[in-house]
């Protein structure tokens, strides 16, 4: 099961700290935390105007953590920001392009 990162302390020192790695359209912002999961927060971009396309967004990354996850180096803090044409993507392109990012991690 995945953690939320909601801490807006937390989230600023993510965002001032962080590094940051990206492949269109997403961009990741890590940082280390001191546990042994990883948190995430999921950041559609402000030109998606509507609630219903911000919430498919959030959706289709949590599904592709859902998935991989297991895969993934443990113990930070993910923000994941993702552009519009995030939804014009395939499922499986999806998942290449977030594991390759997630990857990139260290």
């Amino acid at each position: 099961m995945e953690e939320t990162l909601k801490s807006k302390k937390e989230i600023q020192s993510l965002f001032k700290v962080g590094k940051r790695v990206s492949r269109f359209p997403i961009v990741l912002v890590y940082l280390s935390n001191s546990s042994s999961k990883n948190r995430y927060l999921y950041c559609p971009e402000r030109t998606v105007k509507t609630a219903v396309l911000r919430n498919r967004i959030k959706r289709k990354l949590r599904a592709v953590l859902h998935e991989e996850e297991k895969n993934f180096l443990k113990g930070f803090d993910i923000a994941i920001l993702a552009k519009k044409e995030m939804l014009t993507l395939e499922h499986g392109e999806l998942v290449k392009i977030l594991v390759s990012l997630i990857h990139r991690i260290r």
